[in-house]
């Protein structure tokens, strides 16, 4: 066994020497002391890079799961366009197409200067249009001449001489109007008839406006037939506090609207809420549509327009001038990735960073004028170094080109999204703890092994010149 332990003194690697044949030196404190000064600068500074993180940038295809779907967020104020016929279409390069979104969508009632009129309101325009009396006639045609329609002469004095007068505001173009015109008739004679004109209850009139235009726009009509309900001269109501007008929204027969006169007449007074033909139109002439829609990652178009069902819409007349107060995509980040995000975004984040198309309003200079935004959205992947416990989060930016122009169709506000196939992976990594052990190693080693040849060279050296200035004195 002893010569075993002696054959394994053989390969250490660390030989001893005994203490009586080294030699402490001056010069050799000296490097010592700079050297573990060295050694301790060096060890700190590895520290510090160890602890630290580097950020790298690349661009990468985009790595999204397929058939994910993107969010786009928004909140534009239409101070010309009612809440009563506003809707939000989407459709993209694949074919979808939805129309009058309303899950995701809240739709307020705002003024022309863009001061919200309270909460939000019921979508009744856009409920299935109403029914018709079949080829949009009455069974027998009624041997009575056709009402002359009322004009701004003796609107209001028709207004103040009947408690109860229900308007029907139309234009000869329509083609609603145009089924709706010999029911109408035929419902006006019966109504009449019910209740004559010594009566003095109730009468039904109505409004060419394309002959009074300018009435017409008073009472905020934008989509035609509109039928108002007004009581002692006015169409104003009152829900939860809200000024709106109070019109109907039923069937479009002669049961429905002579059954829709009896419900009035007991009611001279204040309005029948219990009708179910019985609604409010808003009372301000503008709208503010707030909310989200989910989309395929395709290019595609979110697109504000008028519609309705049972409608007609003069083109002229329509104004698309509109604040946009928001447009992002994606989920806002929390205040913590928001940190996160402008410690590693590359090229830093600006104020409008997320929302390029923040406060900017657009006006519609020209009749029939169509307003087109078109948005080139990019992703941004962050990955913190932690990212197994705070996780991945994706920024989306996008730059904006607005324009505006003509157009025979319906006048809209569009805005047009394009995603780009390539992402920025932004990466944030730090040095493993094996390379820390390794350099730090180096480091003592390398210093330590620096020093003692340095010592060694100076140790010779002063011993040569010694011995040459003895054999000089010699």
């Amino acid at each position: 066994m002893a010569r075993l332990f002696s054959k394994l003194k053989a390969i250490d690697f660390f030989k001893k020497i005994p203490s009586d044949l080294t030699e402490a030196t001056l010069t050799g404190a000296w490097l010592s002391i700079v050297a573990a000064v060295l050694m301790a600068f060096l060890f700190v500074a590895e520290l510090s890079a160890f602890l630290s993180t580097t950020t790298t940038s690349q661009l990468v295809v985009d790595r999204s799961p397929q058939n994910e779907l993107l969010k786009l967020n928004f909140n534009i104020s239409f101070p010309a366009l009612s809440c009563e016929f506003a809707t939000v279409d989407v459709s993209d390069s694949l074919g979808t197409k939805r129309m009058n979104l309303t899950k995701t969508v809240r739709k307020v009632p705002i003024t022309l200067d863009m001061e919200r009129q309270g909460a939000a309101v019921e979508d009744t325009a856009h409920k299935p249009g109403p029914k018709y009396d079949e080829e949009g006639r009455f069974d027998e045609e009624p041997d009575i001449d056709i009402t002359v329609p009322l004009s701004h002469e003796n609107f209001e004095a028709t207004l103040a001489r009947y408690p109860i007068v229900v308007v029907n505001f139309y234009a000869p173009w329509c083609h609603w109007c145009q089924r709706l015109e010999p029911t109408w008739e035929a419902s006006t004679k019966e109504v009449h008839d019910k209740y004559p004109e010594w009566d003095g209850r109730i009468r039904f009139a109505k409004v060419d406006c394309t002959a009074e235009v300018d009435m017409c726009r008073q009472h905020f009509i934008q989509g035609f037939p509109s039928i108002r309900v007004f009581r002692k001269g006015h169409d104003d109501i009152y829900i939860g506090g809200m000024h709106e007008h109070e019109a109907y929204m039923g069937d479009r027969t002669k049961e429905a609207l002579v059954a829709f006169a009896d419900s009035l007449v007991p009611s001279a007074g204040q309005p029948h809420r219990k009708h179910a033909s019985l609604s409010a139109a808003p009372k301000t002439a503008g709208c503010n549509l707030a909310g989200f829609v989910m989309v395929k990652k395709v290019p595609g178009t979110v697109h504000f327009v008028a519609r309705s069902e049972g409608h007609s819409f003069d083109h002229t007349w329509m104004n698309m001038t509109h604040m946009i107060h928001s447009f992002h995509v994606g989920t806002r980040p929390s205040p913590r990735k928001y940190q996160q995000l402008k410690r590693l975004h590359p090229a830093g984040l600006t104020a409008d960073w997320a929302d390029k198309l923040h406060d900017q309003m657009f006006v519609s200079e020209h009749t029939q004028s169509t307003h087109e935004h078109y948005l080139q959205v990019v992703l941004t992947t962050i990955e913190p170094r932690h990212s197994r416990h705070t996780g991945n989060y994706d920024a989306y930016e996008y730059t904006a080109h607005s324009h505006s122009y003509q157009s025979d169709s319906i006048p809209s506000a569009r805005f047009t999204y394009d995603l780009s196939p390539v992402q920025i992976l932004v990466q944030e990594t730090g040095k493993p703890w094996y390379q820390f052990l390794t350099t730090s190693c180096a480091i003592i080693g390398g210093v330590f092994t620096v020093a003692g040849i340095l010592d060694a060279l100076l140790y010779q050296s002063f011993k040569v010149v010694k011995k040459l200035n003895l054999g000089k004195q010699g």
